[in-house]
């Protein structure tokens, strides 16, 4: 197959069915306009899982939603004739036609050959191809070198299913090999009955922070694997769900200690990419914290929360840059904004004493200072800006980033490339202690972050 032009306008998609979802992507590239960004869809398929056994899953089910997608994206994908037979329309311009079509599945989704088999049926102009841990290998390999870091995690949290994937360079004598190692961790669920009854774990109550009946919490809990919403705003199941992903992932690494121990500590360019459904629900902060928590992290890592899965679907694309067979894309449309999450070396007995003082300058905003206190987990927002932002700083207090032992720093916010969104200071004293029950959580939670 040709290679792609950079200078050609090009348009592509790529569908990606996992965890029980549909996530479709039209990227978009003019490099001669400097015109270059990604739609996205999510279909969630739960409403179809009492139908599921009737083969939903068909040439029809391609054909309508298609059809459908044409709409949300108010793009012209397909062409019907007379007797509605579907084909793609080339690309001819933005908003008219694309170079080509990718169907990607997840190994592990369930009715995986009924879907396999439908997509193929539909068209034999999709490109079908199915996503295990082999291409999540060659993925991190890629996404690692591209993005200039030497340790790499990948952190999927489904309510089902909890993953961790790792890839980090190789060292001999403190020398680089020039070999990285790819190792996962995994935990799932394999129906609705045994997720209900595990909120009965006596380990529910050591994370919970609301205080209700154990009637009550399994029906709230019970409720929400049963109808899986996307969003929420009740507070009490929020808190269920945080202690839920705080289990999850501190099961992860009791499990798999020697995988995930020493990430944010052991290299100075380490990364982290979350995605899932629960990171949907929970937020950024609460999410962070039942990682840091759960996989009981330390030291310093870069943070994109990656919703719409754009570094599954098109990563390859972003890695092969001009040899790409389908798109062209760089960093700054495939990366979502970067999260800064520093976790210094901290002291016991220090409570709310400045542990670190800051400034943010910009050319189109005013200069604004910020800080951290000792025992809390502070997340500071940067100002929204469309130039370069420098953000600088000190610890006090004897506190020290992880690994290198700095006092200060120094980050450059680049809004065309690394735009940093904001920063995470957690100036907690390790280890990181829950309990004894609901009310004593309830209480350091709103110790530590401030609105709880």
């Amino acid at each position: 197959m040709a290679k792609l032009s950079v200078l050609k306008k090009n348009a592509y998609i790529n569908i990606l069915v996992k965890d029980n979802a549909i996530w479709a992507q039209l990227a978009y590239t003019d490099f001669n306009a400097n015109r270059e960004y990604i739609l996205s869809d999510y279909t969630d398929l739960n409403a179809l899982k009492f139908l599921l056994d009737d083969n939903v899953f068909t040439k029809e089910f391609w054909f309508e939603y298609f059809d459908t997608l044409e709409k949300v994206f108010d793009w012209n994908i397909v062409d019907k004739d007379k007797d509605s037979v579907f084909t793609f329309r080339g690309f001819a311009k933005e908003g008219d036609g694309v170079s080509g079509v990718r169907v990607q599945i997840d190994d592990n989704q369930e009715f995986f050959s009924e879907i396999f088999d439908s997509v193929r049926d539909f068209s034999n102009e999709v490109a079908l191809r199915v996503i295990d841990d082999g291409y999540i290998n060659t993925l991190m390999q890629g996404l690692s070198t591209r993005m200039e870091v030497d340790d790499l995690l990948i952190v999927d949290m489904d309510l089902f299913d909890f993953s961790v994937f790792r890839i980090s360079a190789e060292y001999e004598k403190s020398k680089p090999t020039g070999k990285k190692i790819f190792s996962k961790s995994k935990i799932s669920w394999k129906d609705e009955i045994p997720l209900i009854d595990s909120i009965k774990d006596a380990r529910f109550g050591a994370f919970l922070a609301t205080d209700i009946s154990e009637k009550n919490l399994q029906n709230m809990w019970g409720n929400f694997v049963i109808d899986r919403p996307i969003f929420v705003q009740d507070r009490p199941l929020l808190d269920v769900i945080r202690s839920y992903a705080t289990i999850q992932n501190f099961s992860l690494f009791r499990d798999n200690k020697k995988k995930i121990e020493t990430f944010g500590r052991e290299y100075t360019r380490s990364a982290m990419v979350i995605t899932g459904n629960i990171p949907r629900i929970l937020g950024k902060s609460k999410t962070l914290m039942s990682i840091i928590d759960g996989l009981e992290i330390t030291g310093n890592f870069d943070c994109y929360f990656d919703l719409d899965l754009r570094t599954i679907a098109y990563g390859k694309s972003y890695i092969e840059m001009t040899d790409s067979t389908d798109i062209i894309l760089t960093r700054n449309s495939l990366l979502p904004k970067m999260t800064k999450v520093i976790i210094p070396q901290s002291k016991a007995g220090m409570k709310n004493r400045v542990v670190f003082s800051g400034k943010i300058q910009g050319v189109d905003i005013d200069e604004s200072d910020f800080y951290a206190l000792s025992s809390q987990y502070t997340l500071v927002e940067m100002p929204p800006h469309e130039n370069r932002l420098l953000i600088e700083g000190t610890f006090r207090n004897g506190l020290k980033t992880i690994p290198l032992g700095e006092t200060k720093i120094s980050y450059m916010s680049t809004p065309e490339s690394t735009k940093i969104e904001s920063i995470l200071f957690d100036c907690r004293p390790r280890p990181i202690v829950y309990g004894p029950d609901a009310q004593a959580n309830k209480l350091k939670l709103q110790a530590w972050l401030n609105d709880y």
